[in-house]
């Protein structure tokens, strides 16, 4: 389960409301709830913003629902422009994270 997805389990059962009310609060479907709390789909940023609304959130908890949602973003797509970009790009991945985590 992602980090956004326990916090988002977490607001659910403090408001009281079934996740079919909150998916019609938010207007969106009650399976894209289901597959943003399942971890299948991770959340838009208007998901986002419409969580904040729905849960009527202060703005520091919604910084820390926005944090939480990017950290459940799984996929990053970088399209170099050829192999010296490349290159510097993998230095910095290395640089970032560590060398054990990327093939030679």
């Amino acid at each position: 389960m992602s980090p956004f997805a326990k916090k988002l389990q977490d607001l659910a059962r403090d408001s009281g409301q079934s996740y079919r009310q909150i998916a019609n609060a938010m207007e969106v479907s009650p399976a894209l709830l289901a597959r943003v709390l399942s971890g299948t789909r991770p959340p838009s940023s208007s998901f986002v913003g419409a969580c904040v609304q729905v849960f009527a959130l202060d703005e520091v908890a919604a910084e820390q629902l926005r944090y939480l949602a990017a950290l459940s973003q799984d996929k990053i797509s970088v399209r170099p422009k050829g192999p010296e970009e490349a290159e510097r790009i993998v230095a910095f991945l290395r640089e970032l994270r560590g060398q054990d985590f990327l093939p030679e």
